[in-house]
């Protein structure tokens, strides 16, 4: 079986990469063969939930592909492909064969059969009933969010909720999208009451309930949208969850906007507004420790940062992808009093290569040739610091996140009034103008921006515009700014977008899983 096949969990895909973490669990999980003795006691059950979490946190998912070569490339980020490189997926100019896309595909079914091992033999363990019931439901709720990162990129994927121990099947077809939501939907609603709220947990590094409720908040908008385009009743069940989470009263939003960002760099947990991080740890010292740190702010960070500088203190990293001008000019720029958030995210200065890291300025008339600040890797604690490693942690939900949510699902509803009490409740912290009493279609708008000031680089842009149905519609809007940007570089930023297509809005299924899997078909297009 070749490499890359969701097929290919044999037993080699049964060791997990379990995190040596203390951030994550009381006990230190190691790799280990899983068999069907091995969910034992307590020990073994936490190294399993740890192992599952792993999957988290590789190149293949949140440490850099899902939040840059297969999110960027849209209307707030781009590759900046200085070294005219080729056969990028940000670049929208490589094919099904890409192992980007396999990667992404083979992480995210090696953590669901991670989960699938751990709730099939977690009954049988001695473990006390409150930790067995407790990682059960991080268990399942982790098998849905899995899915629903295939689901929402590849579309319909093979539905597996058994271990696959054995490999005389190789084959398993693509089970519709519809049923793969229902799946993902039964697996979070059922782990709420089992797992522990945040306030017990201390923690964003492991789900609580309110965090899976604003998951499923998410999940319900994109079965609402597109391609599903379910409507109405979707956004009403949104609202029932982004409102579940608002109304607990354990959330609130950290009244600095730019604090957020600091403390993940820091590692200081703020469980108000951060629900759930995906958590890194270290910078790779020694060379191959687990876990080995985060790629993405690596790569999101100010391009000029000192990476040739041979002092280890001072900043590091490559800046591949930058925010596009049409985030700043027809964004940011629609309005001027959110300052906060424009410069902190897209910031006026770069890195020196000297040990003072912020010297050069921005002028504001060029707003193309900006970089992403949202992480900036002066916070970072770890030292030296890594060129390719962080100990950054990634935001998979805020509480921001959840109150814009619930706007959307109201306007969707009619319900302009309330809706703009959460969008204005988000602006209020940004110290931005407060929207006034408008007609839904506006509203709908503004909100559609707002997410983009809020949340840019977060991963979430991509899905939103293809969820929103209007993915090839803002790559055009980029395309039009771009040639009547002053820029110099309108060649290098026009590449992507001219590459993209309608079947940009679904991943290719790899080359690898049709190659060994007689019963999967390809996306369209690819």
């Amino acid at each position: 079986m070749k490499k890359g096949s969701l097929l290919n969990i044999s037993l080699a895909l049964l060791v997990f990469c379990a995190i040596s973490c203390n951030k994550y669990l009381t006990t230190t999980p190691q790799d280990t063969l899983v068999t069907t003795n091995y969910y034992t006691n307590t020990s073994q059950i936490n190294a399993a939930l740890a192992g599952i979490y792993s999957y988290l946190a590789l190149d293949g998912t949140f440490s850099r592909n899902l939040v840059l070569e297969l999110e960027m490339g849209n209307d707030e980020g781009q590759f900046d492909n200085r070294n005219n490189v080729s056969n990028n997926p940000s670049l929208y100019d490589c094919q099904s064969s890409n192992s980007i896309y396999s990667a992404c595909w083979t992480d995210l079914y090696a953590g669901i059969n991670a989960a699938n091992l751990l709730l099939a033999n977690i009954d049988s363990s001695s473990a006390s009933t409150s930790v067995k019931q407790v990682s059960k439901g991080e268990a399942l709720f982790l098998r849905g969010f899995f899915y629903f990162q295939l689901v929402s990129r590849y579309g319909d994927v093979p539905l597996l909720i058994k271990p696959n121990v054995y490999v005389a099947n190789f084959s398993y077809p693509r089970t519709p999208s519809l049923q793969v939501y229902n799946q993902i939907l039964s697996d979070m609603k059922s782990a709420i009451p089992l797992v522990r709220d945040i306030t017990d947990l201390g923690t964003p590094s492991h789900v609580s309930k309110t965090a899976i409720e604003g998951i499923i908040a998410r999940v319900y908008l994109k079965m609402a949208g597109h391609p599903l385009s379910l409507g109405l009743p979707m956004y009403d069940s949104a609202s029932v969850y982004a409102e579940s989470v608002i109304n607990s009263g354990i959330h609130s939003l950290n009244p600095d906007y730019r604090q957020i960002f600091i403390n993940q760099s820091e590692d200081v947990y703020d469980i108000n507004e951060s629900m759930w991080e995906i958590e890194f740890y270290g910078n790779n010292t020694p060379s191959g420790t687990m876990p080995p740190g985060s790629r993405f702010p690596c790569q999101l960070a100010m391009r000029y940062a000192a990476i040739d500088t041979t002092n280890p203190n001072v900043v590091y990293s490559f800046g591949s992808y930058i925010p596009t001008g049409y985030l700043y000019d027809s964004i940011y720029q629609k309005d001027p009093t959110d300052t906060i958030r424009r410069n902190w995210n897209i910031p006026t200065f770069t890195y020196s290569t000297n040990t003072v890291p912020r010297t050069a300025t921005r002028a504001a008339s060029s707003p193309w040739d900006r970089d992403c600040g949202k992480w900036k890797r002066d916070y970072e604690k770890v030292l030296p610091k890594s060129i390719d490693w962080s100990p950054t942690n990634f935001p998979v939900i805020r509480y921001a996140d959840v109150l814009l949510m619930a706007a959307e699902a109201e306007n969707e509803m009619g319900n302009t009034a309330t809706a703009l009490s959460y969008l204005n409740l988000v602006r209020t912290r940004a110290a931005a103008q407060i929207i006034q009493p408008t007609d839904q279609a506006s509203l709908r708008q503004i909100i559609h921006d707002e997410r983009a000031r809020e949340l840019c680089f977060e991963g979430l842009r991509k899905f939103d515009l293809i969820r929103w149905g209007v993915f090839n519609k803002a790559i055009n809007a980029c395309i039009v700014a771009i040639n009547n940007s002053s820029s110099s570089q309108k060649t290098r930023y026009l590449r992507a977008y001219n590459n993209i297509t309608l079947r940009d809005t679904l991943l290719p299924i790899p080359s690898s899983e049709l190659s060994v899997n007689t019963k999967m078909t390809q996306n369209p297009g690819w």
